[in-house]
């Protein structure tokens, strides 16, 4: 035999017929077979070209088989080309994470005949793909269509054409650096028109010896509307006292929107001056400055962390300038308060603890800017003009401005300018990042008239920060500055401008604020861990100095936890020493092994001006959302023995919470409750304190079902609930919680992303289908089941329900108790009518036998 006729014979037996029952109908067998003949005829000199057919590689369902019956999955196996050719505007998710929304050319293959998305090199690039790692390097210009998984080894291109989605899963070496944490911009949802209000309430009552009573209320509001990009916020006070009138109190409002442009913010109304060089100014004006947020990987804005000791259930007040931000009632021992977010950045935060016999404890806590320091090539930017809002004196128009910007890896300047017609500030900086820390100077030099008298000075800042990873350091801020006694920042200006009788008040000289951290033992933090805070201020025209000090220790010893603190506030400007030092020890320990079991505690501090309390107590949970604390104890005030009680209660509506303290000369008590209404075009929610930006969950298709989102929030009778936090210009993932949705519900999507705007409310809609479950068992005329593979549609609506297993059952959704299905397969259709029995009570689904003509 020739090598022509042994190469077509055999070539012959591979696409010719196979019975079922051979191996040689498995593609992976042939190809076996082929590799040992083809080495038994190299090794005779024979030159061997097999010719398959390219349909016998296609997967075989031949092994497949119901009875002796081969299978029907063509439904299963036909997603192939889901789409005609044409351009759809799809969703496009890299490695799960969305990336863009775009339209996209789908052509069909010309050798495979499926219809595939036409990706380009400058939609991989806009995706994250750094091409530079692609081999052969590609060319961005090009239109030509690329095959993914042929230039990526292990990617691959997945599209779902229900949900127009394109997933294209890419390893993490061919993805940009620089890509992570960018989200295009396009995908930015400005969100729904909606509006909110955040309340926080809190009355007290207290009723003393000699019968005098004394009761007062605050409610502070947080407010806004949305309307398209724009968006209102107004943030006002109402408070009231037996002993004064009612007082409502704007602190500002406003209207801003997004600048795409220029990654930054446009804010009109009643504001505050960026706090970057100079010190913050509160001005009625337009102010249009950078938004890091908007950029990949930014740094975001630094809060304060507001330390504290409370000896017994008291009120926590908060000020900056005058303002009350922050108020909540707090149990006994050591309070951390990390959500206060101040209008302005001055330096001075006042924190009031008023304890349940109305004693008064007051701190102070500087609040300042991180050091001057940008990524290379970065420009931060603001501008502002209006006339200045403080109070009843003057308000003088302003213009201010400023630039920061990165010049090298290491290296940042700055500049700025304030003016107004008796005022001027130029403000000159530079920032570095040192081995030792990131470190930044700047000058300011002033020139003001008032009263005739023009006053010149200058006043140096330095700022620094730095974590020390290997022994857990963290300085969070460390600031110094001075001031000449002709400096003037723009509020001492206004100050004079009022001060027509001469007299000149207090201004800072200098002053040195510390905020510092350290763990001890490792990251373990076994041996506990320990902070510090300082600020001390000197002033011109007065004796003396301002000083606040405040130092902490907390650790564990097996399960017992203590804290030790130690404050101490002094103010020797006029006259009298004025000091207060405060010392206090808490300890608790749980009685119990679970993890909500009891905690009994006990607090013991010390005041310089009122003696020795000793408060001991147990606190712990009634149920998963509502907690209790009660205490007794002992005073030194002369007030003897004292008791108290609270409770509070965590719901998707809100907290609330209560509580009551006697001691023998008094007896107070006090309420509280915060939480958010929110208004928007499916009806009003009730929720828990919402931030700026937060989301709506939106389900469609549910009837009576129990539905919570993943943080546990239950969707209300409206079909809608809050999700009360979303970080803006970043992915938020939002997940209805599914585990008690029941059999009889079925959801199109599991998971939805957003990316909202700042200050924007995004809706995310999930659409599910709802009815009762059946399994039907589908026979044929003859009493035999319907083949394996066969689709089970709705006859009415030609809904897709289900797919037939091997033994003709089919577990699908109706809609109705009664209807028609109809079943089809390669070689022919049938129909099915049924009608399901009453529901029962524990039953899952139904299970009825039907016969398909």
């Amino acid at each position: 035999m020739s090598k022509r006729q042994t190469t077509k014979s055999f070539s012959r037996k591979i696409r010719g017929p196979a019975p079922a029952a051979r191996p040689s109908a498995n593609p992976l067998y042939l190809a076996l077979c082929l590799a040992i003949s083809n080495g038994a005829r190299a090794a005779e000199g024979e030159t061997l070209v097999a010719q398959i057919d390219p349909e016998l590689l296609a997967f075989n369902t031949n092994f497949l088989h119901d009875q002796g019956r081969p299978a029907d999955l063509s439904a299963v196996l036909s997603s192939g080309s889901s789409v005609p050719p044409g351009t759809y505007r799809v969703e496009v998710q890299v490695n799960g994470n969305l990336v863009g929304r775009r339209d996209i050319d789908f052509h069909q293959h010309a050798g495979k005949g499926k219809v595939r998305p036409c990706l380009t090199a400058q939609m991989l690039q806009d995706f994250g793909v750094n091409l530079s790692a692609v081999t052969p390097a590609l060319d961005i210009n090009s239109q030509a269509c690329l095959d993914l998984p042929q230039l990526m080894n292990q990617a691959s291109v997945d599209f779902d054409a229900g949900r127009l989605r394109l997933n294209l899963s890419i390893p993490q070496a061919f993805l940009s650096q620089s890509a992570r944490g960018y989200v295009d911009p396009d995908l930015w949802d400005e969100g729904v028109t909606a509006g909110y209000v955040n309340y926080q309430f809190s009355g007290n009552y207290g009723h003393g010896r000699f019968g005098n009573d004394s009761s007062s209320y605050y409610l502070g509001l947080q407010n806004g509307v949305n309307i398209g990009r724009w968006r209102l916020r107004n943030e006002s006070a109402l408070t009231g006292s037996n002993g004064g009138e009612t007082r409502f109190q704007s602190n500002r409002t406003l209207v801003q929107r997004d600048i795409d442009a220029i990654k930054g913010q446009l804010t009109l109304g009643e504001q505050y001056s960026d706090a970057t060089l100079f010190d913050s100014v509160r001005f009625r004006g337009v102010q249009v400055g950078s938004d890091d947020a908007m950029l990949p990987d930014s740094e975001r804005g630094y809060a304060p962390v507001v330390r504290g000791q409370a000896a017994t259930n008291a009120v926590v007040e908060v000020r900056q300038s005058g303002y009350v931000l922050y108020r909540a009632n707090v149990p006994p021992g050591p309070f951390q308060l990390t959500d206060i977010f101040p209008s302005g950045s001055n330096g001075d935060l006042e924190i009031a603890v008023i304890e349940a016999d109305g004693s008064v404890h007051i701190t102070h806590q500087a609040f300042s800017s991180l050091p001057l320091m940008l990524r290379k090539g970065r420009l931060k930017y603001n501008f502002a003009a209006g006339k200045y809002n403080g109070g009843e004196g003057p308000s003088p128009n302003l213009v201010s401005g400023s630039l920061v910007y990165g010049l090298t890896d290491n290296s940042t300047l700055a500049g700025g300018l304030q003016a107004s017609p008796d005022f001027q500030a130029v403000n000159v900086g530079v920032g570095t990042n040192t081995p030792i820390g990131a470190l930044s100077v700047d000058l300011t030099q002033s020139s003001s008239r008032a009263q005739g008298k023009r006053d010149t000075g200058q006043s140096v800042r330095i700022l620094y920060a730095k974590t020390f990873t290997r022994t857990n350091t963290n300085f969070t801020l460390a600031a110094y500055r001075y001031s000449t006694s002709g400096y003037r920042t723009f509020n001492d200006h206004v100050n004079d401008l009022g001060n027509a009788a001469g007299f000149q008040s207090g201004r800072s000289r200098s002053r040195i604020d510390l905020t510092t951290s350290q763990d001890l033992g490792g990251p373990d933090r076994k041996y506990g861990s320990a902070y510090l805070n300082l600020s001390q201020q000197t002033y011109w025209n007065q004796p003396g100095s301002n000083r606040s000090i405040s130092v902490g220790y907390g650790n564990t010893w097996k399960q017992l936890s203590y804290n030790l603190s130690l404050s101490r506030t002094s103010d020797s400007r006029f006259g009298g020493n004025g000091a207060n030092t405060q010392v206090m020890l808490t300890m608790s320990i749980p009685l119990g092994g679970k993890m909500r079991s009891p905690r009994a505690y006990t607090n013991v501090s010390n005041d310089s001006n009122g003696g020795t309390n000793i408060q001991s107590g147990l606190s712990g949970y009634v149920s998963d959302n509502t907690s209790y604390a009660m205490q007794a104890g002992y005073t030194s005030r002369g007030r003897g023995a004292t008791g108290g009680a609270s409770i509070a209660h965590d719901a998707d509506a809100g907290q609330l919470s209560a509580n009551v303290n006697v001691g023998r000369d008094y007896q107070s008590a006090s309420v509280g409750a915060t939480g958010a209404v929110v208004v928007h075009g499916g009806g009003v929610n009730l929720s828990r304190t919402v931030g700026d930006t937060f989301a709506l969950m939106k389900m469609e298709g549910l009837k009576g079902a129990t539905v919570r989102t993943d943080g546990g929030t239950q969707v209300g009778r409206n079909g809608y609930a809050v999700v009360t936090y979303a970080q803006p210009y970043r992915l938020s993932s939002l997940r209805p919680d599914t585990h008690n949705l029941g059999a009889d519900v079925e959801l199109d999507d599991t998971v939805k992303q957003v990316v909202p705007r700042r200050g924007a409310i995004v809706e995310a809609v999930f659409k599910a289908q709802s009815g009762r479950r059946a399994q039907f068992t589908l026979t044929r005329e003859a009493g035999e089941p319907v083949p394996f593979g066969a689709v089970v549609e709705d006859a009415g609506s030609g809904r897709s329900l289900g797919i037939v297993d091997r033994t003709g059952n089919a577990l699908v959704l109706l809609k109705e108790d009664q209807g028609e299905l109809r079943v089809k397969w390669a070689e022919g259709q049938c129909r099915a009518p049924y009608a399901l029995p009453l529901a029962k009570a524990g039953v899952y689904y139904a299970r009825q036998v039907v016969r398909c003509r």
